[in-house]
């Protein structure tokens, strides 16, 4: 009997075999796919926030198979956790990663679409090292993503008080050091600052100052005449990890010209029957306006004589004065918006008598 069932069997899985050749046969012939190419291409930009209540972490969804083509369809998400305690990490070990996160997708992917989980399991003390899986159905999964670790700690608090002031050098912040975490917990530890700033109309934002300690910082790479906006949050690191809180609300700066010219000099007055002529050397700002001249009279009222700046370094005031003294001084002014002004120059004084 034994010989008899082996040849039997022998000889049915022969013809199983050609019929399934035939059922593949039929058809329009297409060229072979290797094994292993229609899997989901892996991702490799998971990545994380370290939150109040645990850690975020994002990654982009694929759009596309390991050969290309377009991945049609993805049944979910795999998220694999490993965590050990941070006095216990050891950096060449393999990660014993838990039992993972079942994240369901059900649909077509599309370019953009991200993934967002938050962890609120974590606990002060242990670095967590996670990765993702994507499971695309029909047992057709992805080659692991990128590895982070993590070591988790409640971030500091928001900054306070953020506010600027223009400088000739450029944009100088100004905020106060937060005073507990971010769970309302008094602030035990020493922090350190990042500055953010954003072009106006772009909504981008770049880091600027990485590591300061104090609670100021002046931004010397701003432009003048272009808009920004400001944000400050506080960080430590802990294990390795950086541990950023909140960021501040922002703060809107128009960063323009305040540097005035220099003050005008030798100015001069001679007193004839056309009126009072004002001469005075001519300043060489590159962005020179004209001069402002002004007078002021016995009673102490003070006008401006020019109704558009003048914009050579004399002035003839026209005016039929009384008999009496009078003050004359002449300011420059830039191409600025608002135009800036100097200070005055040195006053001559003019006497009319009958």
């Amino acid at each position: 009997m034994a010989p008899y069932n082996f040849f039997g069997r022998f000889f049915s899985l022969v013809l199983l075999g050609f019929f399934s050749m035939g059922l593949i046969s039929c058809g329009r012939k297409a060229p072979p796919v290797p094994l292993g190419t229609l899997r989901p291409q892996p991702i490799s930009d998971l990545g994380f926030r370290v939150t109040e209540k645990g850690i975020e972490l994002k990654w982009s969804v694929p759009v596309r198979n390991i050969d290309g083509s377009p991945l049609t369809w993805i049944k979910g998400f795999r998220l694999y956790r490993a965590r050990v305690a941070a006095e216990n990490a050891c950096e060449t070990c393999p990660p014993e990663f838990e039992k993972p996160v079942w994240i369901p997708f059900g649909a077509k992917p599309s370019v953009g679409q991200t993934i967002t989980y938050e962890d609120r399991t974590v606990r002060p003390g242990v670095i967590y090292t996670y990765m993702v899986i994507t499971d695309k159905g029909w047992l057709c999964t992805s080659d692991s993503s990128n590895l982070i670790s993590v070591a988790w700690h409640v971030p500091p608090g928001v900054p306070g008080n953020l506010s600027y002031r223009l400088s000739d050098q450029g944009i100088r912040l100004f905020w106060t050091k937060p005073n507990t975490w971010a769970d309302g917990t008094p602030l035990d530890q020493k922090v350190f600052y990042r500055v953010y700033r954003s072009k106006q109309g772009f909504g981008t934002w770049k880091l600027v100052s990485d590591s300061r300690e104090d609670t100021e910082f002046v931004d010397l790479t701003a432009k003048r005449g272009c808009e920004y906006l400001y944000a400050v949050s506080a960080a430590i690191t802990f294990h390795g990890t950086l541990i950023e809180g909140n960021r501040t609300g922002t703060v809107h700066v128009l960063f323009r010209d305040i540097i005035s010219p220099s003050r005008p000099q030798g100015l001069t007055a001679d007193f004839s029957r056309a009126g009072v002529e004002l001469l005075w050397q001519e300043n060489f700002e590159h962005d020179l306006a004209g001069y402002h001249v002004y007078r002021k009279d016995q009673n102490g009222i003070i006008y401006r004589l020019d109704h558009i700046p003048v914009r050579v370094s004399r002035f003839l005031d026209r005016t039929r004065l009384r008999p009496g003294t009078y003050v004359y001084w002449v300011t420059a002014l830039d191409r600025a918006d608002p135009p800036n002004e100097s200070p005055p120059s040195k006053p001559v004084t003019v006497t009319i008598t009958p």
